[in-house]
């Protein structure tokens, strides 16, 4: 877990918070399930409140056998290092935007979107307007040289949270 900005004034860095996580989570699958065998659906995600402005955090995450927590652990860590130091592709970068815009499409045809997500909290939160009408075009804006500037940032050594969970003995 490496600690972040809430959603609250931040949603630009947020949107691109949830990109970097896409290509560590992409990192993460090609890395532990595809090489090592180690664990079937590691995954990675961005989460942050919208309520306090600096709380939110990047996390990855992989279920897997006990004695393979420290080689999981491990390899997360290697890969957020890796990302902090060296950045990201842009072909990395392709592939985590081409589904999330695929995806900001079919929702602008969806009631539910416009229903649920932003009309039903607008009245709370008038900001939930703006955030509907810049969301695409904001995406689309996303660059490498954005996505690096916050891998650098985020997964730079020394900010992990290593979290595990282990059966009881």
């Amino acid at each position: 877990i490496w600690k972040t900005v809430g959603i609250r004034n931040n949603i630009p860095e947020f949107r691109r918070l949830n990109v970097l996580s896409d290509i560590y989570g992409d990192r993460l699958r090609q890395e532990i399930r595809e090489k090592l065998g180690a664990s079937y659906s590691p995954n990675a995600g961005a989460s942050g409140s919208d309520a306090l402005e600096n709380f939110g955090y990047l996390i990855g995450q992989a279920l897997g056998k006990p004695e393979d927590i420290p080689l999981l652990l491990k390899t997360m860590e290697t890969i957020a290092t890796e990302l902090s130091i060296s950045g990201a592709t842009q072909e990395e970068l392709d592939r985590s935007l081409s589904p999330t815009l695929n995806q900001l499409e079919k929702t602008n045809r969806d009631n539910s979107y416009w229903l649920s997500t932003v009309l039903a909290q607008s009245q709370a939160d008038p900001r939930r307007l703006e955030y509907a009408r810049t969301r695409d075009a904001d995406y689309r804006s996303i660059n490498l040289k954005e996505i690096n500037a916050l891998a650098k940032k985020y997964y730079a050594p020394g900010q992990l949270h290593k979290v595990s969970i282990l059966p009881q003995e």
